[in-house]
């Protein structure tokens, strides 16, 4: 027996918007999303972020405390290594979630005798494949 899962058990229990960020740590968070952060750790340059987003790498450094602080960001074993929490990811897009939440609970595809059988070729490639042609 499966355990009913909802977009809301994929979400987040408090609110992007309830945990007042300042814009330097909402910029940090949008710059991790972008570059990966999201599908894998990824290694991160502090001095990189801080002139892509306008900022002090001190406030960089800052942001990525408090973000880590308040888990929307896991740092993994290396210090400057990152991975942006999916509920994050899944609280700004319910749309995605849910697709998730289908494709979780649709039935397997199953392949047919077909499927099994050898992939069928038209007239002209098997042509195609007999023909020698000359290198120039």
């Amino acid at each position: 027996m499966t355990a009913h899962i909802s977009v809301a058990d994929l979400s987040m229990a408090h609110p992007v918007y309830t945990l007042n960020l300042t814009a330097a740590q909402r910029c940090t968070l949008e710059w991790l999303t972008f570059n990966g952060a999201l599908y894998a750790p990824l290694e991160v340059d502090p001095k990189l972020i801080a002139e892509d987003c306008g900022n002090s790498v001190s406030t960089v450094y800052e942001a990525l405390t408090r973000l880590t602080a308040l888990r929307l960001i896991e740092r993994t074993g290396e210090a400057s290594v990152y991975r942006v929490n999916p509920r994050f990811f899944f609280a700004q897009n319910p749309e995605v979630a849910q697709l998730v939440l289908d494709a979780l609970q649709a039935p397997d595809v199953e392949p047919d005798e077909r499927a099994h059988q050898p992939r069928r070729t038209s007239p002209v490639d098997a042509r195609r494949r007999r023909e020698v042609r000359p290198v120039s």
